[in-house]
């Protein structure tokens, strides 16, 4: 027999909701209780959402203020040179930076801000808590002078303070914000060579008297003659034995004496530089004599040999590697016999080259050496104020001509085809221009081959020495393990040798 099936009531409670009528006051209870929470939270969020958008709005401003003042300190910072003119021309940068109406900083988005000079300060240390000089004080006492300090909470425009638009809800207290920054800036690295010698003369330009006329009178700058080659390891203005030293890289007077272990003062011999803010007047550490033997072939890396020495991406060669070898050199129509200028046996009260006897020069031609490869000589006439560093432009030089050359290297000295520069600075002609041999290294960075040397006051006492000046030398062929055969260029201002500009804070 077949089993019926149930069916189902529509009147059923089931259908009809009848013994379910319990749900339908839970959901009205849930709803209730959304509501009640909705009331109370919304205003929590809402709050929230205010001050996340007061909150970006001081954040932007934060970030417009360290834009501000970390343009200034740069622009600043590169300009300084220990001098009042470059004290003028970190203001003017500064100044120059903030008021450029098309790439100058704003503040709230699209305003322009206007500078004021109360908001820079400048100093010989990084530190920011003391020995910061104003713009005035700055000016009477430059010296030594590197780094620069912008607080813009010093601008009488308060640029950083930002009106909130609903924090005040929350308290009257509220209602604006004054947000800055300070940033301390300065160059961290000097392009010079942590090698020394002794300046020639303790004054920074002299007149050389020429006993052929006035017209052929000289600059010497710390006793050392442009256009002339010397070998730097074999000069000294007190006696006759050789005086070179080695220059603490990474610290002034009263730094660690492993400064000067291989493994810290190598890569400083191979890049040229020094890790110190200032080296003009300075009192540096130093070791005599300088480890010629040691580290010739780390300055030879200047013209692409690389043995094992240096870091060809710390240190590349120079873009300019031709040799000036004296029997080679195409501007001599009388060639040199000797590299450099001659040892001047005469005396013994000082070790100096022929080229530094006069009025009357020395008579002998080819005892010279390799002339003018670098940099031509310099009439006095040429020096406006002794008492002054050269000028930007730099000074007006002698012409190259037999006529010249013989009233100033002796009479029989004479010139071929000079270029309208000079052979170091020309960039064509295979007379004056080689390119670096390895493909891989080229095009090389210019005036590598130039070695900025400390020179300093001699004679010097243990282990601390006073620099007067920076010479220019340009290492005209390879050193060996006894000799840097270079000629001297003029000396070198602080704003030459400073490096890139770091920010400290």
């Amino acid at each position: 027999m077949k089993e019926k099936m149930p069916t189902l009531d529509r009147h059923s409670p089931f259908l009809t909701g009848g013994s379910f009528s319990c749900s339908g006051r839970s959901m009205n209870r849930e709803t209730g209780a959304i509501a009640i929470m909705t009331a109370i939270l919304l205003p929590v969020i809402f709050g929230f959402f205010m001050l996340a958008l007061d909150f970006s709005r001081i954040y932007n401003r934060k970030v417009e203020m360290q834009t501000l003042a970390d343009a200034v300190a740069i622009a600043a910072a590169k300009k300084l040179d220990g001098t009042t003119t470059g004290i003028s021309a970190a203001l003017a940068a500064a100044q120059g930076v903030v008021e450029d109406p098309a790439n100058g900083p704003k503040y709230d988005y699209l305003n322009n801000i206007t500078w004021e000079n109360a908001a820079i300060k400048f100093g010989a240390s990084p530190d920011s808590n003391s020995g910061w000089k104003s713009d005035g004080e700055a000016a009477a006492s430059p010296a030594g002078l590197v780094f620069v300090k912008v607080d813009t909470g010093l601008l009488s425009g308060h640029y950083g303070k930002v009106d909130m638009f609903f924090a005040p809800i929350l308290s009257s207290s509220f209602s604006s914000v004054e947000t800055g920054h300070i940033t301390i800036a300065g160059k961290a690295r000097l392009q010079v060579t942590p090698l020394a010698i002794c300046a020639m003369s303790p004054t920074a330009r002299a007149r050389r008297q020429n006993a052929n006329g006035t017209q052929y009178d000289e600059l010497a700058e710390y006793g050392f003659r442009r256009g002339v080659g010397y070998n730097l390891m074999n000069l000294n203005p007190n006696g006759p034995t050789a005086m070179s030293f080695q220059v603490d890289p990474v610290s002034l007077a009263g730094g660690a004496t492993t400064n000067f272990n291989q493994s810290i003062y190598e890569p400083y011999i191979c890049t040229g530089t020094m890790a110190v803010p200032k080296v003009t007047g300075a009192t540096v550490a130093v070791q005599s004599p300088f480890p010629i033997g040691t580290y010739y072939s780390h300055l030879n890396s200047r013209f692409d040999p690389y043995a094992g020495t240096c870091d060809v991406n710390t240190s590349p060669p120079d873009s300019n590697v031709k040799q000036y070898a004296f029997a080679g050199v195409s501007w001599m129509s009388t060639k040199a016999t000797v590299q450099v200028a001659k040892t001047d046996t005469s005396t013994t009260a000082m070790l100096q080259t022929v080229a530094e006897i006069g009025p009357t020069n020395y008579p002998t031609a080819v005892d010279y050496g390799a002339l003018w490869s670098f940099a031509r000589a310099v009439p006095w006439s040429s020096v406006a104020d002794p008492a002054a560093p050269e000028p930007a432009g730099g000074y007006t030089s002698f012409n190259a001509t037999s006529l010249i050359w013989s009233k100033l290297y002796g009479s029989a000295s004479t010139v071929g085809t000079y270029p309208s520069s000079t052979p170091y600075l020309t960039t064509s002609g295979s007379s004056y221009f080689q390119t670096p041999p390895t493909v891989a290294r080229r095009p090389g960075a210019k005036n590598r081959r130039v070695l900025n040397i400390p020179l300093l006051s001699c004679p010097v006492t243990g282990s601390t020495a006073t620099v007067l000046g920076i010479g220019k030398f340009l290492m005209t062929i390879p050193a060996d393990s006894s000799a840097i055969y270079a000629e001297f260029g003029g000396i070198a201002t602080d704003a030459q040798l400073g490096g890139p500009v770091e920010i400290y804070q």
